[in-house]
């Protein structure tokens, strides 16, 4: 392309770039766009900084989001290349200890199923963003304890969780962790040098962006979100300086300045069709520009008659699209410090009309309308809900309902009473909750304009509460979390106090104290039974979950009787 025309491209670019940033409200972003190696367009607009007027350049960092999946299946298809891995070998092969709660996709699950989001499993997304201290490694171990919604290889679903672990399937293999597998497989041969992967070595860079969302349609800057431990579905940090010699390898055969960073056959696997998508929003609306399939790590669109590749990235206040026209050896690269924003879908299109000579299509006023019909129906929605609740109080006093919750797979939710409040929290977030009516209440994200979760306190047979549910996962029934007793009743001085042999007429039970603080009761006919405290007084049991056990004390705190409930009284030997 003559120089002539590239800067007239580029100059016509970035006038309407502007434009659709001031529509969106956008406080800062970065485009990059590249065809057959010349770079047309590679700048920033508005501001990095809002409080302290700072620009954006070329080399100010911001979060890529979810566009670091394309990376993890790079690293992945060099790891073919070296015959460290096979696409369609089963991951149990290389992890033995690998499981899952569908047992048919724990068989056979393979690289190829991970990055082309057809494992069955749903997001589950609360995992990962509400427990940010895991590790890669316990959280592959959790991943068992994670229904799914579908059927293995039924249809695609997009899947965070399955990116960790071929992230941590790929650390393992090169024996080091994804971080530095990436580093040295792609990032210093393309010559990547102001790309990283953590929130703390971004603020500590002199050129980067502060993140933005909105609240009630205000602009507010948000917390960088720490979850290192996601990283090879979301973490990494780059600026379009850098962006640009990625987009010029994956439309250059894998190439970067003659030097070759993955080979031509594996980047035809990762840009090939894989699975076949369900129509969403804009597909509906606008079929100039329909996502057809997904490859691994990228989108596949048929955008008015071109082939595009693509794949955006949401995180904590920052929204990123990377889109790659192949057959013209064009890429473009859209970073913003604001989320949700539908500036980084329009400028892709609008840099796709004028490369391909096609007449402009009203992208920017499409996308603007929908997102603001979709915050504002949410917040409708929520509006509609919060008025439609009955008018009727909780079953009981606010410290009924404290307490640890767990679930195998999600971790703790922890409730604590505090100055008359109920406070969640859950992993490391600190959330809020708003009664609305009987055992639910709304739970709250800390996110602004988030919609809140539906939370039911459940209740047992003598009206305690023994749990709650949450719909954490929308393409699930909710997800249960069960009350957890309190630790001090762990404490071997009261659990102590039980143990002896009590009897029923000619009927015996004898309960013990084992070595590791549980006690056991051993009931002539029925085996020995562990018992799970519920309060102080009140045990339930694993192994037979229709029975319960209350002991009665009297006023030294001596236990005199156990009911067993539906068996009996049993009274300790010795009390008459």
């Amino acid at each position: 392309m003559a120089t002539e025309m590239v800067e007239s491209v580029g100059t016509e670019l970035e006038r309407a770039i502007e434009r659709e940033r001031e529509r969106f409200g956008v406080p800062g972003c970065a485009v990059a766009v590249v065809r057959a190696g010349e770079v047309i367009v590679s700048r920033g607009f508005g501001l990095r900084d809002v409080e302290h007027e700072l620009p954006v350049t070329d080399r100010t960092l911001f979060a890529i989001g979810s566009s670091t999946k394309a990376f993890t299946s790079s690293l992945l298809g060099a790891l073919v290349d070296d015959g460290l891995v096979e696409w369609d070998r089963p991951v149990r092969h290389y992890l033995p200890g690998f499981r899952m709660h569908d047992p048919v996709a724990g068989e056979l699950l393979t690289v190829r199923d991970m990055l082309s989001h057809r494992s069955g499993l749903p997001r589950h997304d609360m995992l990962w963003y509400g427990n940010r201290s895991l590790t890669r490694e316990e959280l592959v171990r959790r991943l068992e304890h994670l229904p799914s919604s579908r059927s293995f290889r039924e249809a695609w679903q997009y899947n965070n969780l399955m990116y960790i672990t071929a992230g941590y399937l790929a650390g393992t293999l090169m024996g080091c962790s994804w971080e530095e597998g990436v580093r040295r497989r792609l990032f210093e041969p393309l010559g990547m040098d102001n790309t990283n992967f953590s929130v703390d070595d971004v603020q500590a860079s002199p050129d980067h962006s502060r993140p933005y969302g909105r609240d009630g349609g205000r602009l507010i800057e948000v917390p960088f979100l720490g979850v290192d431990f996601v990283g090879p579905a979301g973490t990494i940090n780059s600026c379009i300086a850098d962006m640009t010699r990625w987009v010029t390898a994956q439309v250059d055969g894998g190439a970067v300045a003659g030097r070759q960073v993955i080979s031509p056959a594996a980047l035809r696997q990762l840009h090939a069709p894989t699975m076949v998508l369900p129509d969403d929003a804009s597909d509906v609306l606008w079929p100039e520009a329909a996502n057809q399939a997904y490859a691994l790590g990228w989108f596949v669109m048929n955008y008015r008659g071109h082939r595009v590749l693509h794949h955006g990235g949401n995180i904590d206040g920052f929204a990123a699209m990377v889109s790659l026209l192949p057959e013209q050896r064009a890429g473009v690269v859209v970073l913003t410090n604001l989320h949700p924003t539908g500036l980084r879908d329009v400028v892709p299109y609008l840099v796709f009309d004028q490369l391909l000579g096609l007449e402009p299509l009203p992208w920017g006023e499409r996308y603007h309308e929908l997102y603001e019909s979709m915050l504002g129906g949410m917040k409708a929605a929520a509006a509609h809900k919060k008025a439609s609740a009955v008018a009727a109080p909780p079953s009981h006093p606010l410290d009924a309902y404290a307490g640890r919750y767990h679930h195998p797979g999600y971790g703790d939710l922890l409730i604590t009473l505090e100055d008359g409040r109920l406070v969640p929290r859950f992993g490391a977030m600190e959330l809020s909750m708003e009664h609305l009516h009987y055992e639910t209440w709304g739970l709250q994200l800390p996110i602004p304009d988030a919609p809140p979760f539906d939370m039911t306190f459940d209740l047992d047979a003598s009206g305690a509460v023994s749990g709650l549910r949450v719909p954490f996962e929308m393409t699930l029934p909710p997800t249960v979390f069960e009350r957890q007793p309190d630790e001090r009743l762990s404490d071997p001085a009261l659990l102590r106090a039980y143990t002896g042999s009590y009897v029923m007429g000619p009927l015996r039970m004898s309960v013990e104290l084992e070595t590791r603080g549980t006690l056991v009761a051993d009931i002539v006919g029925q085996g020995r039974i562990r018992l799970q405290p519920k309060d102080d007084r009140v045990f339930s049991t694993p192994d037979a979950p229709g029975l319960s056990f209350e002991f009665v004390r009297d006023g030294a705190g001596a236990a005199t009787s156990c009911v067993v409930d539906p068996a009996g009284i049993f009274t300790r030997e010795g009390d008459g």
